[in-house]
């Protein structure tokens, strides 16, 4: 029953994740990592860094060795220290990069700040980096930012930050902003606070030598109290030498989809202006959705071209005719499953890893195989590993049905058809013989046959009605006590002295596989004993007895 729950468990966590990660972001051509670290540079991005408790945020990780993306199938290892990954219902998990890029969806429990790790290695090169997402209670009266002016300023410090929004509360001493740039944090210097504004000055990164540097902006409200509230703006703000008006794209979430168009795309960056932008992908403009300072949501326009395609996006402000930097976005084929390994899996484990081929697929994936959603442990454009997830048997029939394969980002679904699909195998337990074939309560028996309950807890045997205490069990053998019956003592007969065995009842054995609820019988196999007693003696007897 304990395997049966942690399954409900995660069924349901991989069918909230589909729900929680609609407006996402992943990543095209990252900015040139900042000097003094190591030649493999990792950046995190999240699509909400304030999700609300009980819901799930995408966090993507852009991966580079000497400015370039890492090879296919990198594996990125990331951690949290709340919450769980929807992958595998755990605090860490393994993501294997495509085009330099692994994403996976943290899910908060409750309200609580996860720090977020991700780390990698590529030829002996080891690269880390850290993010904060703050899951929020549900109370509307929470704090909120809505603009950062400016979004850029010299990464020697000293720009007069505007932070806007609204609930704010506390004073400067009250209240803490702090910078991070590549793993490096500092504080600014908080200038001033009112319901919706927070100025603060910003410190210098003079250390690092790249042209941009994307800061993370951690806020908290109220720091001399015991639960202070925190805000992540991991967008916010950016050192380098661009005008406050130039937009500056940092990520897509997805980097990729489907050249029939209409996947949402969410454009992670600064500088984006509330008056209106235009968004081109390659000559082809998108439809925008949302616009907010440091994101803009669109649908991809359709293209006709071979896939895979990549393909330049760009951000106009319409306002100022500024033109951001370019990203790349690629146009995929539609997903397809060519063909599934390891198909076939008896239903009580343990369950072992199935390979799905095809192509089209993209990071993050929800896997269900005969209806049953499994646990994806790594994700390359054409092969998925998934470990098969444990279903609730519903009789004593093999457990059938297709393979399906959902990329979360894009919606995009593909599923088998026909004979191609997973089966999880019902071996129906056979009794070929008993050890004796009679005996009295408390006897030992042993039931031989095949395909038995291996496990001592899924076993369960009767004795016609009565159930039998099981000792051990073994897919081939199963010891049991043999349990009292319901008749009375028979009364001791021809003259047999008291306490003979004597046959009460003649009755199936019965053994039952509680996991998958199949059973087998042995009909009229064991004859149920009691030692016999003298005749009740009647009132005639009693009379001549007493003459």
């Amino acid at each position: 029953m304990r395997r049966i729950a942690i399954a409900l468990t995660l069924v349901v966590a991989a069918l909230g994740l589909k729900a929680c990660a609609a407006d996402a972001p992943s990543a095209p051509k990252p900015p040139q990592p900042g000097g003094g670290g190591t030649a493999l540079q990792i950046q995190l991005f999240t699509n909400d860094a304030n999700p609300k408790a009980g819901t799930c945020t995408l966090i993507e990780a852009i991966v580079t060795l000497n400015g370039n993306p890492v090879p296919d199938g990198t594996s990125v290892n990331f951690s949290s220290d709340f919450g769980t990954f929807s992958q595998n219902g755990l605090p860490l998990v393994s993501i294997v990069t495509q085009n330099g890029t692994a994403v996976t969806a943290l899910c908060g429990p409750g309200a609580g700040t996860a720090k977020v790790k991700a780390t990698a290695t590529v030829t002996g090169n080891t690269g880390s980096a850290n993010l904060t997402v703050v899951f929020q209670s549900s109370n509307s009266t929470l704090p909120f930012v809505s603009s950062c002016s400016p979004s850029f300023g010299p990464k020697e410090g000293g720009t007069t930050l505007t932070l806007n929004g609204g609930r704010f509360f506390g004073s400067p001493s009250t209240t803490r902003v702090q910078f991070t740039v590549n793993g490096v944090s500092k504080d600014g210097i908080v200038q001033s606070v009112t319901a919706n504004q927070v100025v603060v000055q910003t410190p210098g990164f003079p250390e690092f030598q790249s042209p941009q540097l994307l800061a993370a902006i951690t806020l908290s409200f109220g720091t001399n109290q015991p639960q202070p509230v925190v805000l992540s703006l991991p967008s916010c703000f950016a050192f380098g030498t661009a005008d406050s008006g130039t937009p500056t794209i940092a990520s897509l979430l997805p980097s990729s989809g489907t050249n029939e168009g209409n996947t949402r795309v969410t454009i992670m960056g600064s500088g984006f202006s509330s008056s209106g932008v235009q968004v081109f992908f390659g000559g082809v403009e998108a439809t925008v959705v949302s616009v907010s300072f440091n994101q803009i949501v669109v649908l991809s326009p359709p293209q006709i071209a071979a896939t895979p395609t990549p393909v330049d996006v760009t951000v106009k402000n319409i306002a100022s005719g500024a033109v951001s930097n370019a990203v790349t976005y690629t146009y995929t084929e539609p997903l397809v499953i060519t063909s599934i390994s390891n198909n076939l899996q008896p239903l009580e484990g343990p369950f072992s890893p199935v390979t799905i081929y095809g192509r089209g697929f993209q990071a993050p994936v929800a896997v269900s195989l005969a209806g049953v959603a499994s646990f994806v442990q790594s994700v390359a454009a054409t092969e998925i590993v998934a470990l098969p997830g444990t279903p609730i048997p519903n009789g004593c029939s093999d457990i059938t049905g297709p393979v399906t394969v959902v990329n979360i980002n894009t919606g995009a679904t593909g599923s088998t058809t026909g004979q191609t699909g997973f089966t999880y195998k019902i071996d129906k337990p056979v009794i070929v013989s008993l050890s004796v074939t009679h005996g009295t309560t408390n006897d030992v028996v042993t039931i031989f046959g095949v395909n038995l309950p291996a496990n001592l807890a899924d076993a369960e045997v009767k004795f016609g009605s009565q159930s039998a205490l099981v000792q051990s069990a073994s897919s081939t053998a199963i010891t049991v006590t043999v349990p009292p019956p319901t008749q009375p003592a028979p009364a001791c007969q021809n003259g047999d002295p008291l306490g003979t065995l004597e046959t009460v009842a003649t009755v199936d054995v019965v053994v039952t596989n509680r996991s998958t609820t199949c059973s087998a019988t042995l009909a009229a196999a064991f004859q149920l004993q009691l030692p016999c007693v003298l005749p009740t003696a009647t009132p005639a007897s009693l009379r001549s007895i007493t003459r």
